[in-house]
Parts: C-alpha cells; sequence; structure tokens
C-alpha cells in the first residue's frame, strides 16, 4: 500500500501528517486518522510516544508525555491499527526511536507490525552504519524501512541512504529538533533539497518545521512530498474530546489545497 501511495501515478505532492495516538485525548487516535483520510493525506505517521527523546521538540514532547499517561504503549498502537485496518487501507508508517521497537515490541517486531497492519518503519536514533540487522529484519517482514536524510550528509552519503532506504527517504529541513519555524524555506534549504533531488533515485518527502500552507507549498516545489508533525499536533491540542477530528480535516484540507496548486 505504502509503496502504491508513493508512487502515485498522479504526479501529485504527497502530504503526510506525524500525529500522537493517545494525544490530545486517550481515544482520539481512531477519529483523527479517519478525519486524516478524508482530508487528503497520503500516508500518516504515528508517534511512539517515549520518556526520553532525542530529536523532538517541545510541542512533540508534550504530546508523548500525554499519550504516556493516557497509557498509550507500543502494543497498544499496534491493538488501534488493527481496529483501523477494518475499515481503511491508508498506509501507515511507525516513527519511533530503536527502544520501544526492540524493547517496547520485542522479539519479532517488524513480524509484529505487518501482522497488525503497519507499512513501515522510520527510526530516527539508528544512523546508517548500525541500521544493517534492524533493517533486514524490517525489509524480511515486507515492511519499508525510512531513513533520514539531514542537511549535513553529502552526495555520496545521500545516494547509499537513498539506496537502503524501501520507498522513499525523509529529509529534515533543518538541524535541530522538530517544532514549526520561521522562514524555514531559505537558500541553504533550497540548495540541500536541490542535492538531494539531482542525487536520489526515489521520491523523498520534507519535514521539520513545516507550518503554515505557504511553507508547505515553498516546500514542496523541491521535494516530492511534505511531512507536519508539530504544527498539526499544535492545532489540535486544545480540540475538545470528540472535536479533534474537525479540527484536524480542516488543517490537513488547507494544507492539501496549498500544496496542489
Amino acid at each position: 500500500m505504502l509503496e502504491k501511495a508513493v508512487r502515485n501515478g498522479s504526479g501529485r505532492k504527497l502530504l503526510s501528517v506525524y500525529m500522537m495516538p493517545g494525544f490530545p485525548h486517550k481515544d482520539s487516535a481512531l477519529r483523527i486518522l479517519t478525519a486524516a483520510e478524508k482530508a487528503g493525506v497520503d500516508f500518516v505517521e504515528l508517534g511512539v510516544p517515549f520518556s526520553d527523546p532525542l530529536a523532538d521538540g517541545p510541542v512533540i514532547q508534550r504530546a508523548a508525555q500525554v499519550a504516556i499517561t493516557n497509557g498509550v504503549t507500543p502494543s497498544a498502537i499496534l491493538s488501534m491499527v488493527k481496529e483501523f485496518r477494518k475499515n481503511s487501507e491508508l498506509p501507515i508508517i511507525l516513527m519511533g526511536y530503536v527502544n520501544s521497537f526492540l524493547n517496547g515490541i520485542g522479539k519479532n517486531f517488524a513480524t509484529r507490525l505487518r501482522d497488525a497492519g503497519v507499512d513501515g518503519v522510520i527510526i530516527p536514533d539508528l544512523s546508517y552504519e548500525e541500521s544493517r540487522d534492524v533493517r533486514e529484519e524490517i525489509e524480511k517482514a515486507g515492511l519499508s524501512i525510512v531513513l533520514l536524510v539531514a542537511p549535513t550528509s553529502g552526495a555520496d552519503r545521500i545516494a547509499r541512504l537513498d539506496e537502503a532506504t524501501t520507498d522513499f527517504s525523509y529529509c529534515v529541513s533543518v538541524t535541530g529538533v522538530t517544532g514549526a519555524r520561521k522562514n524555514l524555506v531559505s537558500d541553504e534549504v533550497k540548495s540541500f533539497l536541490q542535492l538531494v533531488g539531482k542525487t536520489a533515485r526515489k521520491p523523498f518527502v520534507v519535514g521539520f518545521g513545516i507550518s503554515t500552507p505557504e511553507a508547505a507549498y515553498e516546500i514542496s516545489r523541491y521535494a516530492n512530498g511534505i511531512v507536519v508533525g508539530s504544527a498539526f499536533l499544535q492545532a489540535i491540542s486544545d480540540a475538545p474530546k470528540g472535536g479533534e477530528a474537525e479540527k484536524a480535516s480542516t488543517f490537513l484540507k488547507g494544507l492539501r489545497t496549498a500544496i496542489d496548486k
């Protein structure tokens, strides 16, 4: 499902959203997933809450803490994905730290992800040099492994990451932690994305810092698609229980319209 979504024949730009199961309310996830699909996202990244994050900014840290307080665990997320799969084929990627997969889910974690209906995995703290065994387990289970490309990556490293990733790579637009940023589309970001475009053979999306339809449109001109996370979580953070879907839909439809121009 993920490969088909990424390599869509229409050529339209990809839209992905990062959400945290258990945020803003314990039972929000299925409502938000359904709203995201109806708003036109191509795939969803589900964050696995972790108590000691490395690359998450304050918005995602807060969302993770709320999710943990609400009792969300890796196993609970798999159960939620199974429930969602009864009515949807929207591709789902789990994004979390390596400890959440190797210990939180445990032995044969990739098989368990596949059996639950997960399509792919992003592990931000797993470097390319240390990823071979984990990548082999993920690919053996028939899942997609999505690797991160940083602004500090040169052409040689971009090529290696592009080769090792299954369907597409995830470009981090800026160094540092996640979070919405002003003046995101700088000359440095443009040059980085142009280098990736010249080097990579597979599609790539861009995340970290995108917060408005205007920024989404500008970034999408240099990539195959965009990912929005912190700004989305902030947008739904004060939604009353039962009102998350409406806020999610309004926010994502604005991005969909912008990048479809």
